[in-house]
């Protein structure tokens, strides 16, 4: 008989098994960094570097170290786009169908207003790419102006708005600029021609995707996986279709708090992991904070945007994941002149003893850390 109450403890490791995280040392393939983004359903971006771009360290704890040029590869070849789900995100290209009702909405309107004071630069930045190809702001001319939307020059905010339309793609990135582009130019006609679903279909994908991806959610947790508005209530009538059809189960948790959604039929008795590795603050498994609390008694902070004196870990502090738990947080620091790894603080948990394994767990996520960034050494 398939139970319908679980310990916490399967929900957990069934968080964990759904991220895929490496259990070794490996070297990832383009096609290895495709298959990841297409399992997590999406990949939050950040410009963050003073460890390394959190999509180059949260790939890189499920694929190992791959070549930097990757991502920007699979842009330009359209099999990936650029668009906003969680935060700005990867997400695989076949999903554009999904967020065309986004588009047509604006997107999240970060541009400001720039559509109404510059309407004359829509047909001037289109006709420059149209003309020269992929370009980037610093290709326009125009100077940034002081305290209006970080100082984005007009042409920046032009180029915001297009990508947030859809008008225009991410063809690749130079350094950590983006490169846009017309979508005709970049995206398969495949993609460009898939039937766009109507808002229940879209919503039941959209559900089904962050439920395969994330292993066990709530729906809270659905809502927060793609940042949709209307909170619970919106995805509530489709949650409860797909448990009517037998595409997902509610099962109740044992610590009595909400239940949650997964698989239908699929394995609930997962071994506890092996893997020791450190997550970059903005990985998927940490999105939903309260969750993170409920499920791996984690408190998520993430302290960049306070001062020094206020923060209590660090400025860019990595979780490490041992197994089913979080032991620990390292404050680290890329020295990328000196080719060094820094270790500045590492916290151990409440309740984690210092110990050999943890020094030795702790050890095997740094060096696989300092792969991935193309580091050849860690300094502690």
């Amino acid at each position: 008989m398939r139970p319908t109450r679980i310990p916490v403890t399967a929900v957990r490791r069934l968080a964990i098994a759904a991220q895929g995280y490496a259990a070794r040392n490996r070297r990832g393939t383009t096609e290895d960094v495709a298959a990841a983004i297409r399992r997590l359903s999406c990949v939050q971006l950040d410009s963050i570097s003073t460890v390394e771009r959190s999509h180059r360290i949260a790939l890189g704890c499920r694929v190992g170290a791959y070549p930097p040029d990757v991502i920007s590869r699979l842009l330009a070849a359209g099999r990936v786009i650029e668009y906003w789900a969680h935060e700005a995100s990867l997400l695989p290209a076949e999903d554009w169908r999904l967020f065309q009702a986004a588009m047509r909405e604006g997107g999240r309107r970060w541009y400001g207003e720039i559509d109404r004071t510059h309407p004359h630069l829509r047909e001037h930045v289109l006709d420059e790419i149209r003309s020269r190809g992929p370009l980037g702001s610093r290709h326009f001319d125009g100077a940034a102006r002081k305290g209006e939307m970080w100082g984005w020059k007009p042409a920046k905010q032009m180029l915001e708005l297009l990508w947030n339309h859809g008008e225009l793609v991410v063809a690749g990135r130079q350094g950590f600029q983006r490169l846009y582009d017309l979508p005709e130019r970049v995206l398969p006609p495949a993609v460009l021609d898939a039937e766009v679903p109507r808002e229940p279909e879209r919503l039941r994908e959209l559900v089904v995707r962050a439920v395969r991806a994330r292993g066990a959610l709530t729906e809270g947790g659905i809502v927060e996986h793609w940042r949709l508005r209307g909170g619970a209530a919106r995805v509530r009538p489709v949650v409860e279709a797909l448990v009517a059809d037998g595409v997902l189960e509610r099962l109740e948790v044992d610590d009595d708090g909400p239940p949650v959604l997964v698989e239908a039929g699929g394995e609930l008795d997962r071994p506890a992991p092996t893997t020791a590795v450190l997550l970059s603050p903005f990985d998927n498994l940490l999105w939903d904070r309260p969750f993170a609390r409920r499920v791996l008694g984690f408190d998520h902070l993430i302290e960049v945007y306070k001062p020094a004196h206020e923060r209590r870990y660090g400025y860019y502090v990595l979780p490490l994941l041992r197994g089913d738990r979080i032991v620990g947080r390292a404050d680290l620091k890329s020295e990328r002149a000196t080719g060094e790894l820094v270790v500045r603080t590492f916290h151990r948990e409440d309740g984690v003893r210092a110990s050999r394994t943890l020094d030795d767990a702790f050890d095997r996520a740094l060096d696989r850390l300092s792969r991935v960034i193309g580091l050849e050494s860690v300094r502690r």
